[in-house]
């Protein structure tokens, strides 16, 4: 009875440790602010690609429009109105009217139309115009932008594309874990970053003994380290607008560089397309599933919302202390990120990690073919780069 009691008391001491560690050095760590000069800002996004590449991108959650309800929604540069007609069906349109130039989001959904505010118009899912209340035709050029939607993982997508071609791969399937697994949280943040930055970022093997080399967990670092072994993949054919690296973090110890047993893990982060980047987090501890949205906003503004997903049997606890760890990493690479500029012709030596085999993937998101085609290729290497 008394060694029962000194368990019970023995687990629920840990328990309470744990969360006010999580507390303290997990959710409490916040990234850094900087301010920006919005002049400047403007100088540095010219020397990047173009600030909008083709592919699906998320508007947000399906429940942040429900049937019968209209919302405005920023992307790629301008205002889009998102509706959901009484079918449940969603569509997106070009938020002016073009009668007038009216604001759409601020009408009424009406049957499964959107209906402009200042004169009634209304306005089918493909954006053109159904119904006008005091005319006897409806002028063949009465439409506006109707924008390639559908729904996928609980998220509105829409389709871009700068010349207007049609989707060239889907979504369906990618993550089939969102149906099974229990949502915990979602993040949003605004980012003064490109996009491909993001991409860049998984192939630059050399920076993670620099930046990520510290866990929150408080004077780790005088007696462990962390020892990643990556390793990246591209798709090809019907799955060429995927690629995924894997990392394997090892736990090991300072002094003698001996693995600690059960206490690494094992990361596999995939792109889809330049929209989305899902990790998949296996460890002692648990699983977890974070899919990460990248919607661009404008030239170096980009809006990232994560949506963190696990197992029902994985304890809330781990959960936390696993975001907690990759947000904390992330932040360290947010706060590089927003004050870098674009090196065309990077100067790399070897074991800097394929990261021109990564620019070389990316380009086949932008439709100006030119310039950036060639710095898809464009290096300088000062040593032997085998892996570029």
């Amino acid at each position: 009875m008394v060694l029962k009691i000194v368990l019970i008391l023995s687990l629920l001491v840990l328990v309470a440790v744990a969360t006010l560690y999580v507390l303290i050095f997990v959710k409490g760590k916040k990234r850094v602010r900087i301010a920006f000069d919005k002049e400047y800002e403007k100088i540095r996004a010219k020397d990047y690609p173009p600030a909008f590449p083709n592919g699906w991108f998320s508007l947000g959650e399906s429940s942040m429009v429900k049937k019968g309800e209209v919302v405005e929604v920023d992307a790629f540069g301008q205002k889009l109105a998102v509706f959901r007609g009484q079918n449940g069906e969603v569509g997106v349109l070009d938020v002016y009217c073009p009668h007038l130039n009216a604001n759409l989001a601020d009408g009424c959904v009406k049957g499964n139309n959107l209906v402009c505010p200042f004169h009634a118009w209304e306005f089918k899912t493909n954006g053109k115009c159904a119904h006008i209340p005091y005319a006897d035709k409806v002028p063949h050029n009465a439409e506006t932008k109707g924008w390639t939607v559908k729904e996928d993982w609980g998220l509105i997508l829409v389709w871009y594309h700068s010349e207007g071609e049609a989707p060239s791969w889907t979504t369906d399937g990618c993550v089939p874990e969102v149906a099974d697994y229990k949502f915990h949280l979602k993040t949003s943040d605004v980012l003064r970053i490109h996009l491909q930055d993001f991409a860049e970022n998984g192939a630059d093997y050399a920076h993670f003994a620099y930046v990520h080399d510290l866990l929150t967990i408080p004077w780790a670092h005088h007696i462990v380290d962390v020892k990643h072994t990556l390793n990246i993949q591209f798709g090809e054919g019907e799955k060429k607008h995927t690629a995924w690296f894997t990392d394997q973090a090892d736990l090991v110890w300072k002094k003698s560089g001996k693995l600690i047993p059960h206490a690494g893990g094992h990361a596999t982060v995939t792109y889809y397309g330049p929209g989305f980047l899902v990790f998949r987090f296996n460890t002692e501890i648990g699983k977890m599933l974070l899919v990460k949205t990248f919607t661009p906003l404008g030239p170096l503004k980009v809006k990232m919302e994560d949506y963190v997903y696990a197992p029902k049997s994985t304890w809330k606890i781990a959960v936390k202390y696993l975001l907690g760890e990759a947000s904390a990493q992330f932040h360290d690479d947010i706060a590089i990120w927003e004050k870098k500029n674009f090196a065309a012709r990077p100067v790399l030596v070897k074991g800097d990690g394929p990261i021109m085999k990564m620019r070389a993937w990316y380009s086949q998101f932008y439709s100006q073919k030119g310039d950036w085609a060639k710095h898809a290729h464009a290096a300088v290497a000062v040593l032997p780069v085998n892996e570029n």
